[in-house]
């Protein structure tokens, strides 16, 4: 992500560190297809609030995928991301599962998925699976749909053998919490901002000085506020709108 800023933390046994707040405008293309199936794609823009820490430079992310619904409860999907950071770029393939059912006026639904990044430069490649639970709900005022939700995202890292700076595991590395309102303003378009917390969990060594005092190191975890705003527009295979099983606000 662009332009974190890294602040030492005071604890040593359980460290904390909290980057600048991020904003992440993406706009998506959607083509809903009569099949129950989508393709879609999307640009994201990945930067710091205040444009001190973004030191000319900026992040962005490119994904696409198609998603097919079997039945009312269960799709499957795959999709590609390439990202372009200044720590470098990667393209990450996914497969993903998703089983969505209603309970008391809610959809609840969970994600989940496999990856593997494959990294430039000397970042070596890495597979990891996700878990996304949500719940959402729909809300209908005069034409306009709102669709406000709850989403708890965790990834763990696939590692056959831990890297030396890593000597302990952690039972997750990363999760994300994010909360948002969907507004559906017509079969066409749709609006989504959101606010989100992500977490990233390390391991490390401890690092010392030159008087053996711990400067760095050990189990760190690292908070990313987020301010998103996702603008999505949607095509239809005939051109015309026709009854189909929606996907959520998040692909």
């Amino acid at each position: 992500m662009a332009g974190l800023l890294v602040l030492p933390g005071l604890a040593l046994g359980q460290r904390r560190i909290h980057n600048p707040t991020q904003l992440w405008p993406e706009l998506q293309g959607e083509l809903a297809l009569q099949n129950n199936s989508y393709l879609w794609l999307s640009a994201q823009n990945q930067r710091a609030a205040e444009s001190r820490y973004n030191n000319g430079t900026f992040d962005y992310v490119l994904r696409a995928g198609y998603e097919r619904f079997w039945s009312e409860q269960w799709s499957w999907g795959i999709t590609g991301r390439y990202a372009a950071t200044s720590a470098g770029d990667s393209f990450t393939p996914e497969l993903l599962l998703r089983h969505r059912s209603r309970l008391l006026g809610l959809t609840l639904g969970q994600r989940l998925s496999l990856e593997y990044a494959l990294q430039g430069g000397v970042a070596r490649n890495l597979g990891a699976t996700r878990l996304r639970l949500d719940a959402e709900r729909i809300i209908t005022v005069g034409n306009i749909a709102l669709r406000p939700r709850v989403a708890w995202e965790g990834g763990l890292n696939l590692r056959l053998q831990p890297p030396d700076d890593q000597p302990e595991e952690r039972t997750i590395d990363q999760g994300r919490l994010r909360a948002e309102v969907g507004i559906r303003l017509s079969d066409h378009f749709d609006l989504t901002p959101y606010f989100a917390r992500q977490t990233d969990f390390t391991v490390t060594q401890f690092q010392f000085d030159a008087d053996g005092n711990i400067t760095s190191g050990g189990r760190t975890n690292i908070v990313s506020p987020i301010i998103g705003l996702d603008v999505r527009f949607t095509l239809f295979q005939d051109k015309q709108p026709f009854e189909r099983i929606q996907l959520p606000t998040q692909h």
